[in-house]
């Protein structure tokens, strides 16, 4: 390499040091480090030609630990290589000097840095006592064999002791790695929170306190004051910090050394030059460590507070979250300890039992708590069992306001229990609700027959202990002519006054239930009052005389009742329901309007609770029933489109026996199969006499659906009749298809096969209304009566109306809406897109003979539905 090539290379290097972010530390490092060796080396030599104070090595290495490339650093060390050797040269010394000096100096510094990186790592803070104590020894550690060579070399060049070259040049080097490199490390480190603080008189006041200080000491030689400027050092450490610390530090040893050097203070009472020399050095040691050591710890002191301070503010957020969570919680919670003491809980908690914030502090006891709980009048304030934190178990609590509580309660691995308290009144009022809707009848509000049944086997038990009880059963006189007359919104009306007049006629302790229809049950008891069941039955007869105002008319009713009296009457409630039942029969024969008790020896020959099952296969062998059609409507334009076929039973003592009373037993006893097909033979042989457009409507009970054999009964008698399958409509309910389903759907669809039509009756009452319009091979839905009675009264009732009919229009199913009673109504429903319209205000059911006779007078179809209107 030529030396332009060697020229050119450290141009380069200059050119792009320039243009770095270390160049200010390697520029101010250089020069430093090029005046402290030409000073040193010129005022500080003693005898053996060794500088007694050397602080370039110093400056070097604080260069190394401020760059942040390797680039720099090489840099610096060249550069400062050349500033030794140009200062060596021009103070004159030996050639042997000028290229071992730079060589011995630099290999200290590099030395001390990797010794330094490798115990501190990237950064080197003097952040504690222990990590100035590391940085003393690698002080200590990387001047000996730097030392060592440069007192050979001296020995060399200049003569003299090796050993006393040795000690001045390792005392001279060591000091100034200890002096000057932290003073300069600490002034590049940001300043603490403490120091920050510091203000401008605080660094005047105690920087004065140690010039007095130095003064006082170093401008007598008289008194030895020296080592009471170490207390001053302590000071200043202990007030200002680290950095000033080191200032102060570098200050005290630059005024010792160069007052000793020059034979002033303390020193001057000593021995040789060489001596005091030493003696200082060994204080500026002393000192250094002192208040290096005494500024450290208390940075560390200062560090750990704030980060005390900061994990205390992060607990207390953590805390305030905490906090926030649990009280956004629905749930109440409270934490207790191990000790059963509360812990934490949260404002929900507070709030259910009506506690203040600070009515529950952390610390109370469980049993404090409970006292607390009571005198807020939350809990019942009486001896309980003790409460077990324990154990896990969840448990149900009620408050004095009525509210019932659900406490959850979970032990936890350290021994604490978390609580937590649910509010559940609501589900526990729906609950009670719901088991008063299934006790209950929903019309009525009445106990039901479930309710009755639970009530009688505790009366009888209390019967064969010698006590009286009595069951009644009640039916409302021709409460069916009241239904066909007013309609069936008037014998709600009926049945909810009758219900309201029975429960006035006897006393609390007594039980007026409703069994369906219009069948009634009343259980006497006997109490501490004179018991007649016979008086109880005159009061309620005497009731029922009153008349009842339905519709703004005054309509009078009667009742009969049947009376059994266990043991005597039956030993089981079934038993005692069979006997009043007969009872009631017997006083329905003796006229009406009467009261009957069972008597065993005149009803012995009675097998059956109901006279109606023994006489219904003489019913069908005699014929004695007949078929009334009811009209059903084009819901636009008016004109008739079908006749529902009505079965009735015309009994010679009982009068006209509604199918509601009579088909349940048919389909008990099997009947129902040929009351079915005799209704099907006569409409087809009546659908004959109609006009081909009008279709008859027949209805099927849930026997008939389930039966095998019955779509090719059907089809037998469509053959025999000779009409056409399209003309025949039946109608199912959900409930008849629920008993068999698999089966119900087979025969459905055979019906289908066959061209019947096939439309679901009562629809919307059933549990599974929606499901029938996917599964079911249906035509047609009628929809149920309930849906319509306050159609002009309700916009909720239009809306589930108008939705319904959307829904079967959708699926392309056809409409029907049952118990037009009015004009409105049958308006609303006809604008809501209801395809047909049938009840009493459209026409009420009669014999088809009246229905021919009107339609061959007037002639068409139009008058037929005008008739029927």
């Amino acid at each position: 390499m030529t030396p332009a090539s060697v020229r050119t290379a450290i141009a380069d290097a200059f050119v792009r040091l320039r243009a770095h972010r270390d160049a200010p530390v390697v520029l101010c490092a250089a020069v430093a480090y090029g005046l402290s060796v030409y000073l040193a080396l010129s005022l500080t030599r003693n005898s053996t030609s060794v500088a007694a104070i050397w602080p370039a090595n110093a400056f070097l290495l604080a260069g190394l630990l401020g760059c942040r490339t390797s680039n720099a650093r090489a840099v610096l060390v060249g550069v400062c290589a050349a500033a030794c050797a140009a200062a060596t040269f021009a103070n004159s010394d030996p050639w042997g000097a000028v290229i071992a000096f730079p060589i011995i100096g630099i290999s200290e510094s590099l030395l001390a840095y990797r010794i330094l990186r490798n115990t501190f790592g990237k950064h080197v803070a003097l952040t504690n006592g222990m990590k100035v104590a590391q940085f003393a020894v690698v002080c200590f550690i990387a001047a000996l064999i730097p030392s060592a060579v440069g007192a050979v070399v001296v020995a060399k060049v200049f003569g003299g002791d090796p050993a006393f070259a040795f000690v001045a040049w390792y005392l001279a080097d060591s000091l100034g790695l200890l002096v000057i490199t932290p003073t300069l490390l600490l002034i590049r480190q940001t300043a603490s929170s403490f120091e920050s603080n510091l203000t401008v008189d605080d660094l005047v006041r105690h920087f004065v306190i140690l010039s007095g200080a130095s003064l006082v000491v170093f401008m007598q030689s008289a008194v030895p004051l020296l080592f009471l400027l170490i207390p001053v050092s302590v000071l200043i450490a202990f007030r200002l910090g680290p950095r000033y610390a080191a200032m102060a530090t570098l200050w005290l040893t630059a005024v010792s050394l160069i007052c000793t050097h020059q034979g002033w203070g303390p020193a001057a009472l000593m021995g040789d030059s060489d001596t005091r020399l030493w003696v200082v050095q060994l204080f500026c040691f002393v000192n250094l460590l002192t208040s290096l050591g005494v500024a450290a710890e208390l940075s560390e002191r200062d560090r750990l507070r704030r980060e005390l301070e900061r994990v205390s503010v992060l607990a207390s957020d953590r805390r305030r979250q905490l906090d926030t969570a649990l009280d956004a919680m629905s749930q109440g919670v409270c934490l207790f300890d191990s000790n059963n003491r509360v812990v934490v809980r949260n404002n929900r908690f507070l709030s259910i039992y009506g506690l203040e914030a600070d009515a529950v502090p952390a610390g109370m006891t469980l049993a404090d708590l409970m006292a607390v709980c009571a005198a807020a009048g939350a809990v019942p304030d009486r001896a309980e069992a003790p409460v077990e934190l324990g154990v896990d178990k969840d448990m149900e609590q009620q408050l004095q306001d009525g509210r019932y509580i659900r406490i959850s309660q979970r032990v936890l691995s350290n021994g604490g229990v978390i609580c937590t308290y649910t509010d559940f009144t609501a589900e526990k009022q729906a609950e009670a609700k719901l088991l008063h809707r299934t006790l209950h009848d929903v019309l009525t509000g009445l106990p039901n027959r479930r309710l009755l049944v639970d009530r009688a086997e505790q009366a009888l038990a209390v019967a064969r202990r010698g006590r009286n009880t009595a069951v009644m059963l009640l039916d409302i006189d021709y409460f069916k002519s009241v239904n066909d007359s007013l309609g069936h919104a008037a014998g709600d009306e009926l049945l909810k006054a009758v219900a309201g007049r029975l429960a006035a006629c006897v006393r609390g302790s007594d039980t007026v239930a409703r069994l369906g229809g219009d069948e009634f049950a009343v259980l006497l008891s006997e109490g501490d009052h004179t018991w007649d069941p016979a008086t109880a039955a005159r009061r309620i007869l005497e009731a029922m005389k009153a008349p009842v105002m339905l519709e703004g008319r005054p309509i009078r009713v009667g009742m009969s009742i049947g009376i059994a009296q266990p043991p005597a009457d039956g030993t089981t409630v079934d038993d005692i329901l069979k006997s009043a039942d007969v009872a009631l029969y017997k006083a329905k024969r003796n006229g009406r309007g009467k009261f009957a008790f069972f008597n065993a020896a005149e009803d012995a020959g009675v097998c059956s609770a109901r006279r109606l099952e023994s006489e219904l296969s003489r019913a069908v062998e005699e014929n004695e029933f007949r078929i009334v059609y009811q009209p059903i409507t084009q819901g636009a334009s008016g004109h008739v489109a079908a006749l529902e076929a009505l079965i009735r039973w015309d009994h010679p003592d009982l009068g006209t026996i509604s199918p509601a009373e009579f088909i349940p037993l048919a389909e008990r006893n099997g009947l129902i199969v040929q009351i079915g097909d005799w209704v099907l033979e006569q409409a087809c042989r009546d659908a004959m006499h109609l006009p081909p457009g009008i279709k008859i409507s027949v209805n099927l009970s849930r026997v008939q659906i389930s039966d095998r054999s019955f779509v090719a009964r059907v089809a037998k008698i469509l053959a025999r009749a000779n009409i056409a399958p399209g003309r025949i409509e039946f109608e199912v309910t959900e409930t008849a298809i629920l008993d068999d389903e698999t089966n119900a759907v087979r025969v459905l669809e055979e019906l289908c096969a066959l061209g019947v039509s096939v439309a679901i009756d009562d629809f919307g009452v059933g549990q599974s209304a929606l499901s029938c319009l996917k599964s079911l091979p249906i035509g047609r839905i009628k929809i149920d009566r309930s849906f319509v009675n306050d159609l002009a009264t309700d916009p909720k009732a239009r809306s589930i109306f108008v939705a319904v009919v959307s829904l079967a229009k959708s699926l392309g199913i056809q409409t029907t809406a049952e118990g037009i009673e009015t004009e409105q109504q049958r308006l609303i429903a006809a604008m809501a897109g209801c395809d047909q319209l049938q009840g009493y205000f459209l026409g009420r059911p009669q014999d088809l003979d009246r229905l021919e006779l009107e339609k061959n007078a007037l002639g068409t179809e139009r008058d037929l539905f005008d008739i029927a209107s």
